[in-house]
């Protein structure tokens, strides 16, 4: 057995399965210590001049383990600043599994390695070594010369948590006391449910590449389950990612869906961690549940004391969750992201798709990239249009006559042999146009922030249709503001827009000025989250407003700020709230004109109110600088 001690990028180790990495890289792309799918590191601590780390490596990482396959544990210790082997180790190693200890130990490696041959025993108490039943004495190790330990390990999947101490009689470093380092490993498996529904029995999946599935179960269209996981903050900053999937037939008709709501804890999962795979399997549909390490810590905030993470699946049947990312295969090479419009595919209704290509591991959209775009349904293609963009966006729209499953599919992705594909749902519409026939691409109406982001996939682009769609649509005032701006805004941001894909300098230019309005917007959320519903939009739409005059509209205020004093201020703002308020409660026909004139009314006040105060200080600053003058010229 030769171990190789070479440096391992440790972020990207956790993640055995290609499509988690290419889902997952744009949320952590610097080096992590913490559990890793058949192996991982410890946090390195100082001891002299050296970095220690302890590094353990479990194989196989999937359960059942194949007959033909040989499986070993190895750990070794190592310093972090060159990679180095630390040799002269005596060791002490705990292996718990389910609260229950497989292994308790101590070694001395002379090269500072242990090296084990696995024999799983899932009936054995306590472990063997060598053929010797919990031997008390230390067992002498190293690489080239591997014990045989027969215990637990290995006999079932799971969270291994591994204590590893190094002991003071170790020859190869000098220690005050016995540093002891946590690793944590993660065993894979597959956990199987027959599911009792409409349709008969139905066998459903989960997959769990961290630790064991409990209370798996299934009833009004809804997957449950859950997982062992610690909250403590320390402990979730090791986790790069938790990952889980969860297959059924794709002829499961509860089930048949073109999304899907996750929730964790109660809590919604972000649409990037629900991912469909239609590809991976023919009879199966794969959904990946892929939580970040980002998204993790933003949970735990919020767990207390939890020692679980319950999840519920479930379809979504009115809007799906966009974009949707599908990794292309064999290679991994790409991440098709697609939309469409309207959101619910019925037969009759023309429907657009939005598409751009990512690179699964670089990130970003891969510009001149080309595929062929492919519709079928029953095995017969209905469609296929060869696309091609220099900006990595496409569009084309098609309208289906039949209802049914759909298959999508981009291939032969830049001539590369590499496919993506998704199964699509179509609904029997109660349109009249059943003639199936394929619409010509059409340029889209694009959003000036389409425009400077490159596609309306993007995050940015999706952040903005998310806080329009949850947060000012989900009420009558938001609504109705909503549909006097559309009105004034798609009169001109399409010709905008074009011209902006034709100026790089402007591209730049927007994308800069559009970040400050992505933390206006958050703020407005937690505004938002204070007070929901119609005073809750208010008070968002309030913040928004407000923050939005003060940080782009100022240079106006500057100069309205000379004719309008501060009590004219306060009138025009107590009109706006009072027109506003009158029309909610008695005159609902007139809020998209009260809603126009209260945001407008809350922007160039701030405004005007920003520009006063930076008059007022910037007189008071000069005021001082002069009174500072004077005394240093008396002074002498």
């Amino acid at each position: 057995m030769i171990y190789n001690v070479q440096k391992k990028p440790w972020y990207a180790v956790s993640l055995a399965l290609p499509l988690t990495l290419a889902v997952a890289s744009s949320y952590f792309m610097a080096a992590a210590f913490g559990q890793g799918l058949g192996q991982d590191q410890a946090i390195p601590i100082t001891i002299g001049d050296r970095r220690v780390a302890i590094e353990a490596i479990m194989k196989p990482s999937f359960m059942p383990i194949s007959e033909s396959s040989k499986p070993t544990l190895v750990i070794r210790a190592h310093d972090e600043n060159n990679n180095a082997t630390i040799p002269g180790i005596d060791y002490r190693i705990v292996v718990e599994l389910k609260n229950e200890t497989l292994l308790d130990q101590r070694f001395s490696a002379s090269d500072g390695i242990v090296a084990a041959n696995l024999v799983p025993d899932k009936e054995i108490s306590g472990w063997e070594i060598n053929n010797k039943p919990n031997p008390s004495e230390r067992i002498e190790v190293s690489q080239k010369s591997p014990i045989q330990l027969r215990s637990k390990i290995l006999s079932d999947g799971g969270l291994y948590h591994l204590v590893v101490t190094l002991e003071k009689t170790s020859r190869g470093i000098s220690l005050q006391s016995d540093p002891t380092f946590d690793v944590y490993i993660s065993v894979g498996k597959t956990y199987t449910f027959e599911a009792e529904t409409h349709e008969g029995k139905k066998e459903l999946l989960v997959k769990t590449y961290y630790d064991e599935i409990m209370n798996l179960d299934y009833s009004n269209k809804t997957i449950s389950f859950e997982t062992p996981f610690n909250w403590e903050r320390r402990y979730v900053s090791q986790v790069p990612v938790l990952h889980i999937e969860v297959q059924f037939p794709k002829s499961f008709q509860e089930l048949r869906a073109n999304s899907y709501h996750g929730t964790m804890n109660g809590k919604d999962l972000e649409f990037q961690s629900v991912v469909i795979d239609d590809y991976s399997s023919e009879q199966n549909r794969i959904v990946h549940i892929i939580l970040s390490n980002n998204m993790l810590t933003r949970f735990a905030e919020t767990m207390n004391d939890r020692d679980v993470a319950a999840f519920t699946l479930q379809p979504l049947e009115n809007k799906p969750k966009f974009p949707l990312d599908v990794t292309s295969l064999p290679a991994e090479k790409f991440v098709f992201e697609l939309a469409w419009g309207p959101d619910i595919i019925e037969t009759g209704t023309p429907i657009t798709f939005i598409m751009n290509m990512q690179d699964a591991k670089a990130g970003g959209l891969v510009r001149g990239a080309s595929f062929d775009f492919v519709l079928t349904q029953n095995g017969t293609e209905l469609y296929r249009e060869h696309m091609s963009s220099n900006i990595g966006t496409y569009t084309t729209q098609y309208t289906f006559s039949k209802a049914g499953t759909v298959t999508l599919a981009a291939s032969n992705i830049k001539g590369q042999g590499e496919s993506s594909k998704i199964d699509l749902i179509v609904l029997q519409g109660s349109g009249n146009n059943t003639q199936g026939q394929q619409q010509q691409a059409q340029k889209s109406g694009c959003l000036i922030a389409t425009a400077a982001f490159g596609s309306e996939l993007t995050p940015q682009v999706q952040y903005l249709r998310y806080f329009r769609d949850h947060y000012i649509m989900s009420t009558a005032s938001g609504s109705a503001f909503m549909n006097t701006f559309n009105s004034i805004y798609y009169s001109f941001s399409p010709q905008v827009a074009d011209y902006e894909r034709e100026q790089p300098w402007l591209q730049v230019s927007v994308k800069a000025a559009l970040y400050p309005l992505f933390g206006i917007l958050m703020i407005a959320e937690g505004a938002y989250s204070i007070v929901e519903g119609e005073i809750g939009s208010i008070l968002a739409g309030a913040v928004a407003s407000s923050l939005i005059g003060a940080l782009y509209l100022w240079p106006v205020g500057f100069l309205a700020s000379r004719r309008v004093d501060n009590k004219l201020l306060i009138i025009i703002v107590g009109t706006g709230v009072a027109f506003l308020a009158a029309t909610l409660i008695a005159y609902p026909a007139m809020l998209p004109l009260s809603t126009t004139a209260f945001v407008m009314t809350a922007a160039g006040a701030s405004a005007i109110a920003t520009s006063k105060a930076a008059k007022y200080f910037s007189h008071q600053l000069a005021h001082a600088s002069s009174v500072a003058v004077k005394a240093n010229w008396n002074s002498r």
